[in-house]
């Protein structure tokens, strides 16, 4: 017995793969699905669901071709925007990175531009008398952390110097016990 099914499927000319199944369990009847999968590699999870044509053999034989033609059709399409589709995301996202970026990078200027141009900083005396509180109260680490920057007050390097090392070997010293 000579058949042409598989040529006829190929003159389809579907995309993706095709999953046939057969289940002869219907008594004397056939129930055929036919799942169409994309190949692409991102898309595996989201399968559509299966064709599936059920009578006898014969009635199967004379009408899955004619009941594949449309439903491939529409996958096919599907198939191509769903490409289309990652295809376009990715290009956006490509296009957004630099922007983020950019965007990124133009807010730390301005937040840096503001923090340089400040003029009104703490007093310096202000801060040691913040210090002085928590070091009295024994709270090194907090004091420690409230130690201005010497870039801050470069007139005032070796007072800063001496103070966060007192304070760093104090906080040392209350570990140790």
């Amino acid at each position: 017995m000579r058949t042409n099914f598989f040529q006829a499927l190929k003159r389809l000319q579907s995309v993706g793969a095709w999953v046939i199944n057969v289940d002869f369990s219907a008594g004397h009847g056939l129930i055929v699905s036919v799942l169409l999968k994309s190949q692409d590699g991102e898309n595996q999870n989201s399968q559509l669901p299966p064709m599936v044509f059920k009578g006898t053999a014969q009635e199967i034989d004379e009408g899955i071709l004619e009941g594949l033609t449309k439903p491939v059709e529409q996958t096919k399409m599907l198939f191509a925007n769903i490409s289309a589709y990652n295809k376009g995301l990715e290009e956006a996202k490509a296009k957004l990175v630099p922007k983020h970026k950019a965007e990124k990078q133009a807010v730390n200027t301005e937040k840096q531009k503001p923090a340089e141009s400040i003029s009104d900083k703490p007093k310096f005396e202000d801060i040691i008398k913040d210090i002085n509180a928590l070091n009295a109260a024994c709270k090194y680490a907090e004091a420690v952390s409230m130690v201005p920057i010497v870039e801050d007050y470069p007139d005032k390097k070796s007072e800063i110097g001496k103070l966060k090392a007192d304070l760093e070997w104090r906080m040392k010293q209350l570990t140790l016990l």
